[in-house]
């Protein structure tokens, strides 16, 4: 058994009758007259690795968002690697490869099979590998299976390398929900997975404009030793493989490892997170949280959302450009006219998260961000050009719907299994969904592709009635929690001290309470 003692910072005599040093989070008071405090902590088999932090040391410390910077890098390449197949599509590839009819949108669609098809192994070997380490891996090998699609000669040369980049990119989601967990309180995570996800929106940005640059001044040259759209491929391909090796030598696998934090350091941080009620993770995988996971209410509203608001996902990603195009705009320009969506996006993620963290009420502002996307739906479908156009940006909200799922998942669901389980069932809806989506743009009903934008009205209501119900949901269980608190009164069994870095669920532990 290991011993921490808390003490302050003066001499051993007078140590006893000051307040210890553990300093809380921001939703916690620290008591000036405490005592010293004495944590007896018993190692448990399958607990959180915070354990062997705390038998040395304990406090708080702020959140190092520079070395979280390498996460908002990796997914900024990760949605430009994902959307350079929509660039592709107006700088030559169809004709190069030989696409014809619905082809392209099956070049679209395997790319969210292969996600699919490595999920469930990917969120075990999240499990048994370092996690930095295993994301480092999955990055450089997705940067250098993009910078193959430029190689491809054939439809079959393309399906190959979009598989093949799905099965990479498929860790990216649960890995990322992991990191934020790990170094953000609940209260910070919200707003912190709104940051990585705008990132999104820079990318939708850079990626028209460096696009636009290919095809102005590549792709008009007929003696060019490549096609525009390999250009596009191999530099995005080969920046991500060096960004990637690069993530394997910066980021730390968790707090604990961190090699930027002293063993003092990392306690602190430790403590900063106990409330989160999660800890860091631990390595043992635990089929009861399996189970857990799959009957809970709050996993299938999450794939609900994930997978019904991902359907549309193609405006934006695979037929973007191509959309725009049919608006009444040339190749070029719908290479620019894009752009402003991933501005829109940044704003409305950006400022939707923080008002979310400032008032704690994410699932208000989600909804409120709803709105401005099914107008932008309706104009879609019932005008053209200008006004359809603008359509199409306000629909760049309708992320806020993706973060703040993400960020639900990972402040309300704990136990490692669970989360990890949540997560890949949370994928695998949003893979199925983005399968379904480039195929409700069929090549009969260009140029407007009205089927699909009258889907798309449909999914965006259906999706703001299922985040009503997830927070009647969740704030029905605090409710019920604080009741039963207060009717047991001096009855109430406390759960053993230290309990929040013993792996427990968000169901098993009954100090838990949910954001919402």
């Amino acid at each position: 058994m290991a011993e921490i003692t808390e003490k302050d910072g003066n001499t051993p005599g007078q140590g006893a009758a000051q307040e210890p040093t553990r300093v809380e989070s921001d939703s916690e008071r620290v008591d000036k007259s405490a005592p010293t405090i004495t944590h007896h902590i018993t190692p448990k088999t399958g607990a959180d690795a915070a354990l062997e932090l705390l038998r040395e040391t304990g406090s708080l410390h702020q959140p190092l968002d520079p070395e979280m910077l390498y996460l908002h890098g990796a997914d900024f390449l990760q949605y430009i690697d994902k959307t350079a197949i929509s660039y592709a599509s107006v700088t030559g590839i169809a004709e190069s490869t030989g696409l014809k009819g619905n082809e392209f949108n099956w070049v679209a669609s395997i790319f969210f099979f292969g996600q699919l098809a490595f999920e469930f192994p990917t969120i075990r070997l999240i499990q048994m590998f370092p996690l930095a380490k295993y994301a480092s891996v999955n990055v450089t090998l997705w940067g250098a299976t993009l910078a193959c699609l430029a190689a491809c000669k054939n439809y079959a040369g393309l399906l190959a390398c979009r598989f093949f980049l799905g099965v990479l990119e498929a860790a990216v989601v649960p890995a990322w929900v992991l990191f934020t967990s790990q170094w953000y309180t609940k209260e910070e995570q919200a707003f912190r997975v709104g940051i990585w996800f705008s990132t999104c929106g820079a990318a939708q940005m850079f990626g028209g404009f460096f696009a636009y640059g290919v095809a102005t001044r590549v792709g008009k040259d007929p003696n060019a030793a490549l096609k525009g759209w390999q250009i596009i491929f191999l530099f995005l391909g080969l920046l991500t493989a060096v960004v990637g090796i690069a993530f394997w030598f910066i980021m730390p696998d968790s707090p604990a490892h961190a090699r930027f934090l002293d063993k003092e350091q990392k306690g602190l941080h430790l403590e900063r997170i106990r409330h989160n009620e999660q800890g860091i993770g631990s390595k043992t995988f635990k089929w009861d949280q399996v189970k857990e996971a799959l009957t809970d209410t709050m996993t299938w509203l999450y794939a609900f959302w994930i997978f019904a608001g991902n359907v549309p996902n193609s405006i934006a990603t695979s037929f973007g450009n191509i959309l725009v195009r049919g608006m009444g705009y040339t190749n070029e320009e719908s290479l620019l006219l894009v752009t402003p969506l991933g501005a829109w996006e940044i704003v409305a993620l950006i400022g939707l998260t923080y008002g979310a963290m400032k008032t704690k009420q994410r699932l208000y502002f989600c909804i409120a961000g709803h709105i401005p996307a099914i107008v932008g739906a309706v104009l879609m479908a019932t005008t053209e050009r200008v006004p359809a156009l603008v359509g199409y940006y306000t629909s760049g909200g309708i992320p806020i719907g993706w973060t703040t799922i993400l960020g639900l998942q990972s402040s309300n669901v704990a136990g490692s299994t669970k989360k990890v389980t949540v997560a890949c069932i949370g994928t695998i809806a949003y893979t199925v969904g983005n399968i379904i989506s480039p195929q409700t743009f069929q090549a009969r009903d260009a140029p407007r592709y009205l089927p699909a934008k009258i889907s798309i009205c449909i999914i965006y209501v259906l999706i703001t009635i299922d985040l009503i119900v997830m927070r009647w949901v969740l704030k029905r269980r605090n409710k019920r929690r604080d009741q039963d608190k207060l009717a047991q009164g001096n009855t109430y069994l406390e759960l053993e001290e230290n309990h929040e870095f013993l792996d427990l669920t968000d169901l098993q532990n009954k100090e838990f309470r949910y954001e919402i």
